[in-house]
């Protein structure tokens, strides 16, 4: 509720200082998952549930700029793999995070929804983002992180669209599994550590302040 309330509150403030036919929020759901020290290739490992809140402001039919505030978790279990050093290691974690990004996204085709179109396109998308794990090995992590990925999405109707997409984190914290990376002089690394979290699902989202009276064809 907390998250559904400070989205409405951003889009209410950016409804004020903008046009409404470029803003849209909505929904994200979907799951989560991490990749490091413990689960150092698989994708899709150990998935948990993931959802979060999404406010968009198209500057044209290519470019936006959105802000995504997502809660998840992310786990993993040196058992689940069966090497010397996981076996004997037998590190394990389960961490839920808060995370706030805002990021950059290009539309691959023009996306613009009118009555007489309904338009579908590839986009790629990244930015910068804040993670907060209220426990991350056993005490609080704050960390900053890299968002990149992609999807597909869909002009449902004038007001509404859906899509996909997949998300990967690269994160600058080594403290997502407790488990330690090495650089250097045996000292931890931010460059060269393991650590990512990961998103992938679905979205949907709405023009809520799009006037009846707007004429789709001249949304410029």
């Amino acid at each position: 509720m907390r998250t559904l309330a400070v989205i409405l509150l951003l889009s209410v403030s950016v409804h004020q200082a903008f046009p409404s036919n470029y803003l849209d929020i909505g929904i994200f759901g979907g799951t989560s998952y991490y990749r490091g020290n413990i689960n150092t290739s698989q994708h899709f490992y150990r998935l948990s549930p993931a959802f979060g809140a999404i406010v968009k402001y198209n500057l044209d039919e290519h470019y936006s700029i959105r802000a995504n505030l997502n809660y998840g978790q992310v786990r993993g279990d040196d058992l689940d793999f069966r090497n010397i050093l996981h076996q004997t290691r037998q590190a394990a974690f389960v961490n839920n995070f808060y995370d706030f990004s805002l990021q950059g996204e290009f539309s691959f085709q023009p996306f613009k929804v009118t009555i007489f179109a309904r338009p579908f396109s590839t986009f790629i998308t990244a930015g910068l983002a804040y993670t907060f794990m209220p426990e991350s090995g056993g005490v609080a992590a704050n960390y900053l992180n890299i968002p990149f990925g992609g999807g597909i999405k869909y002009g449902l109707s004038r007001k509404v669209t859906i899509g996909m997409e997949w998300i990967l984190k690269k994160s600058f914290s080594d403290d997502i599994d407790g488990v330690k990376s090495f650089g250097q002089f045996n000292s931890p690394s931010l460059v060269h550590n393991n650590d990512w979290v990961s998103l992938a699902g679905f979205f949907i989202t709405i023009k809520p302040f799009e006037r009846r009276g707007d004429c789709p064809v001249y949304w410029d």
